[in-house]
């Protein structure tokens, strides 16, 4: 690629650079093990060895060139903070105007990274715990080299993104793909992208556990299942997910709202759609009568299932049945939780494949109705024959058993669906 080069650079040349980390980029995650990881490799330097590889867009601001990092931003942190600590020793000051221009302007907002900054900084101070160590530290560092990968063009510094840093963490899918719709939409929206950063961060920081398997196997899964284009054996491979959420669409013009299999121009139409599918992923989440079957899922596959079902329904049908909708994808997803000594993946998805193509394929929310009358109807016919065969009736089946016999019978009973057979 023309506008694509490539070099190494000296630790002197690198800090050279005007260098700048964009609000996109995660936080600042690095703790102790990766920092001693990155001492212990400057300290081992001879010769000039290489401290890995740093992914730069350059751009022009101002009438200066400015490279953004989109790679390496956590071994240039953790260097700047050992460049401080070195500073106390005076040594540094002798060097490069103290190496003054080396991210200057780069503050860290996000709780997560002050925390980290804090204390890797004073386990930094205490390992160059003396001037001579210090000295020796810097003459090190000094020798180290980086293989730099600089272009003119964000996209093709996404295309040669790592998705782990040098003796790193990996990053989530999440990271990826937050950073790839900012960075798309910056020079247009500024505010928005700074408020975007801000919702996305604080999703995560409240939900960290949950935002993969949001975006895995609810939101990737279930446009796959509609689109009829994905391998059960690969669909929440991280490369089949970031090119499901990060496709180059329309350069950057908005297209058809298509639902939950909608394209999206880079940027801002990926985060309204993300904060609705995820609104909406809290409000399924905060019925009671998903309450009442929270603790009957060892796995999560059940209650994956269910939630890929709802948000099909919620999104097509907007002011449809949700009640008798949750009921019914239920009484059809949870016969999983009847028939075996544990809940199979297979099978629960096979579940919510019928559900979300009769949500999909049907206009009238009581053609949708009927086809899942009769997938209930095999679904009793199943439960016959299986509980017949297996009569080990413990744990979470036997619970859930019971809040059938208790409960969700009667519920099914109320909205006209054929209820489970529990022997």
């Amino acid at each position: 690629m023309d506008n694509v080069s490539s070099s190494i650079l000296t630790f002197n040349e690198l800090t050279e650079l005007n260098l700048s980390i964009p609000d996109y980029q995660r936080p600042y995650v690095w703790e102790l093990k990766q920092i001693k990881m990155l001492l212990k490799d400057i300290e081992n330097t001879k010769d000039g060895a290489l401290l890995g590889s740093i992914i730069l867009h350059e751009i022009k601001r101002d009438g200066k060139t400015i490279y953004e990092v989109i790679d390496g931003q956590q071994r240039l942190t953790t260097i700047k903070l050992i460049l401080m600590v070195l500073s106390e020793y005076k040594i540094v000051m002798e060097n490069h105007n103290g190496y003054s221009n080396y991210l200057s302007n780069v503050s860290f907002f996000h709780k997560i990274s002050q925390d980290n900054i804090k204390n890797n900084y004073e386990y930094i101070k205490n390992y160059l715990s003396n001037e001579d160590k210090a000295k020796d530290f810097l003459e090190k560092l000094e020798n180290t080299q980086f293989i730099i990968v600089a272009t003119t063009k964000a996209d093709d510094a996404f295309i040669f993104f790592d998705n782990t840093n040098s003796k790193g963490k990996k990053l989530e899918n999440y990271d990826l793909i937050k950073a790839f719709h900012l960075q798309a939409k910056q020079e247009r929206h500024k505010d928005l992208q700074n408020a975007n950063a801000r919702y996305f961060e604080s999703v995560i920081n409240a939900d960290k556990d949950n935002i993969n398997k949001f975006l895995n196997q609810i939101l990737n899964f279930t446009r796959k299942t509609i689109k009829q284009e994905h391998e059960r054996t690969k669909w929440w491979s991280d490369d089949l997910i970031f090119d499901e959420f990060c496709k180059e669409n329309l350069s950057g013009q908005s297209s058809c709202d298509y639902g939950i299999i909608s394209d999206f121009a880079n940027g801002v139409e990926f985060f309204e759609y993300f904060r609705k599918f995820y609104e909406m992923l809290k409000i399924i989440k905060q019925t009671d009568f998903y309450q009442k079957l929270n603790y009957l899922d060892g796995t999560g596959y059940l209650q994956n299932a269910l939630c890929m079902c709802m948000v099909v329904f919620m999104d097509r049908f907007k002011s449809g049945n949700f009640d008798k909708m949750m009921r019914f994808a239920t009484r059809i997803i949870y016969t999983n939780r009847l028939v075996g000594k544990s809940v199979r993946w297979e099978s629960t998805m096979g579940s919510s494949e019928k559900i979300i193509r009769a949500i999909f394929v049907n206009n009238y929310e009581s053609k949708i109705y009927e086809s899942l009358d009769e997938i209930a109807r095999e679904c009793y016919a199943y439960e016959q024959e299986k509980i017949a065969e297996n009569q080990i009736d413990g744990g979470k089946r036997k619970d859930y058993k019971e809040l059938c016999k208790d409960y969700l019978n009667e519920e099914f009973k109320k909205y006209g669906i054929l209820g489970h057979y529990v022997g």
